[in-house]
């Protein structure tokens, strides 16, 4: 009897973890082509910047901007005229990865149920992607060293508002919430280890 329930429990532990292994290879495909189509549009509103700058630079304002600005002009020419695609790509993969941290950990700890699955899309945009915009501003602007984590607002906007949701959405589907967890595993034990009746 005992072996007949070690043989169920494993055979249902192989098929989860089938279905696990198949969906961790659908989300990294649907992750590389996020990151593709996302990095892509980045590029396109980088190079829409790079022009915007150049016109800017003929301007009163902005002459008077590189005047008084020299280093950050100095960064923001790099940035738009020699390394837009990887900056592009840079910012992309960054924004992906920690909003992918942040919402396994908010998926982890019920933060994701109370807070962002009930909201409205206007209030997950508003209370979700411009904090998380912040976090992966602040962390751009420590490796390009500009006056203000604000200034790299422009660079990770796009990036981090086009792949958030994504990553709620994959988190919610491979991570279980902590009570999940446990209950799992109590449940994995407790087939594993039966507790039978003490005979008097």
């Amino acid at each position: 009897m005992e072996y007949n329930n070690l043989c169920a429990t494993l055979t249902r532990l192989k098929n989860f973890c089938r279905a696990y292994l198949r969906e961790v290879v659908e989300i990294s495909i649907r992750s590389i082509l996020l990151l593709i189509s996302t990095a892509l549009l980045s590029l396109v509103v980088l190079y829409f910047y790079s022009i915007l700058w150049h016109i800017f630079r003929f301007t009163y304002s902005g002459k008077k901007f590189i005047m008084q600005h020299p280093e950050a002009t100095s960064v923001i020419s790099n940035i738009v005229k020699t390394d837009i695609i990887e900056h592009s790509i840079h910012t992309t993969f960054s924004a992906f990865v920690i909003c992918l941290i942040i919402c396994a950990i908010c998926q982890v700890t019920y933060i994701a149920r109370y807070l962002y699955y009930a909201q409205s899309i206007p209030v997950k945009l508003l209370f979700w992607g411009m904090p998380l915009t912040a976090v992966v501003s602040i962390y751009i602007n420590t490796q390009i060293q500009l006056a203000h984590w604000s200034y790299t607002l422009p660079l990770t906007i796009i990036p981090t508002l086009c792949v958030f949701t994504y990553c709620f959405k994959f988190t919610e589907t491979l991570l279980p919430e902590f009570g999940d967890i446990i209950a799992k595993i109590f449940h994995g034990l407790k087939e594993l280890f039966p507790l039978e009746p003490h005979g008097e």
